[in-house]
């Protein structure tokens, strides 16, 4: 009998505690958490200024090509409005690394000779397309020869492409010159790409693009 007692007894005790924690929970007036529509976004790549102008606004990675345009007089290009250019926007550790290569132990442009300074408007040249190519429907995912400011004869051949296959390291990335696209050209990856001035499209790369046969 004082087993039975004791049963019931802690069985009481238990649904206490449970009416206890109901009674709790409906006392709260807790609002009901709202469900809120997604709107996803996309970044608009557009900068509602010049090429030169952006460069400029990021002279911590572009100086060196800013000095190399105003010195063989090529920052037109980047400055006019009248006409669309793709302008492959190499740093200063791809302006470096051109320096060491073309002009070893020259630091300062004025030093360049006459064959050096021919060869720096020619490479900076390279680096300006004609027309508009970004990976916003422009470009395919095979290599297209596009047009630069060298002709042919002067070495101014160049592919592009975008890459597309999300398996691949470099998917989304713009590439110049994949392999064996365009001779023995090195291919070329953009870190930054389809940053979209008022003048064409900048793409921007940590190594200088050349071609070679």
């Amino acid at each position: 009998m004082k087993r039975m007692i004791h049963i019931l007894h802690k069985r009481s005790n238990r649904l206490l505690a449970i009416v206890m924690i109901l009674l709790t929970c409906f006392s709260c007036d807790l609002a009901l958490q709202k469900d809120h529509d997604y709107h996803p976004e996309t970044l608009d790549p557009h900068v509602d200024m010049t090429a030169w102008e952006y460069l400029n606004t990021r002279t911590d990675i572009f100086s060196s090509l800013i000095e190399a345009l105003e010195f063989t007089g090529l920052d037109g290009y980047y400055k006019q409005n009248d006409h669309l250019y793709t302008f492959l926007a190499p740093t200063n550790t791809a302006m470096k690394t051109y320096m060491n290569n073309a002009a070893p132990g020259v630091t300062e442009l004025e030093e360049l000779n006459e064959a050096q300074q021919a060869d720096l408007v020619k490479t900076l040249k390279y680096h300006i397309v004609d027309g508009e190519y970004s990976s916003y429907g422009q470009l395919p995912v095979e290599p297209i020869f596009v047009i630069t400011l060298l002709s042919g004869k002067e070495g101014g051949l160049m592919t592009m492409l975008v890459r597309k296959n999300p398996w691949q390291a470099d998917a989304d990335k713009i590439i110049i010159n994949d392999t064996g696209s365009n001779g023995n050209s090195p291919m070329r990856s953009a870190v930054s790409s389809n940053i979209i001035p008022t003048n064409g499209v900048v793409h921007v790369f940590n190594n200088y693009c050349y071609y070679l046969p």
